[in-house]
């Protein structure tokens, strides 16, 4: 298990007041989120969190599948032939766009002692065929910031972040991709991403060629081209 534990842990209120919740599963929700990368994933295995609570691997597992069943996670199998060799459980930190999801979890059949469908390693995958447009749209945009920025761990940032993009009507998905391009190529962080894309939404700003527009690099002989950018998008550095 690479993945190393951040300083600190979420727990969204959605979350945190979600009575369908135990306890035990709130906090492996909180462990999932401090063990997330930089990718906005965890990979650890059942038998570290079995060893770090103190429970059998099958415990974590009804855990986690009931925590990806209510929304809260999105987990992800990475298969080479017929064997697993990693899975990626992406913490879905949004304080208001939980996902609904079917999932397919079979029992390893080569197990002697037989034990429900939600048990073993959680061979689980999305239908996202069944999930809103419009949640999915925002929480795949919110893949794209932890992946490509940093990740997401702040709840504030979280509210603030998903304000910002569902302000945007049309096109959503393609400004914020080119605010997240942007962002990523002169090394700003979430902080900033939020400013330019309320800023644009104030503009009206509608179409990816606006967006792109935005960003778009005029010379002036009496400015660097940095303070022109910042002027272009309407904020300070």
């Amino acid at each position: 298990m690479t993945d190393q534990p951040s300083y600190y842990s979420i727990i969204t209120a959605n979350v945190r007041y979600d009575n369908r919740l135990t306890d035990s599963e709130k906090l492996l929700f909180a462990e999932i989120t401090s063990l997330s990368n930089k990718y906005g994933y965890c990979t650890a295995r059942n038998g570290y969190f079995a060893k770090l609570y103190d429970v059998v691997k099958e415990t974590i597992s009804r855990r986690i599948s009931k925590l990806a069943k209510l929304g809260y996670l999105h987990i992800e199998i990475i298969r080479e032939g017929n064997e697993i060799k990693q899975r990626k459980m992406y913490p879905l930190t949004q304080s208001s766009v939980p996902i609904d999801a079917k999932i397919n979890t079979p029992i390893d059949n080569s197990v002697n002692t037989p034990i429900d469908a939600n048990v073993k390693e959680n061979n689980t995958r999305f239908n996202n065929t069944s999930i809103n447009r419009d949640r999915d749209e925002t929480s795949e945009l919110f893949q794209l910031i932890s992946k490509e920025l940093e990740m997401i761990q702040s709840p504030l940032k979280v509210q603030q972040l998903e304000q910002c993009i569902e302000s945007f009507k049309t096109n959503r998905s393609e400004v914020v991709e080119v605010a997240v391009d942007y962002c990523k190529q002169n090394k700003k962080g979430i902080n900033y991403l939020i400013k330019v894309l309320e800023n644009w939404s104030k503009e009206n700003i509608s179409s990816k060629e606006e967006a792109e527009k935005k960003v778009k690099t005029k010379r002036q002989s009496s400015r660097s081209a940095l303070d022109e950018i910042a002027e272009e998008l309407g904020v300070g550095f």
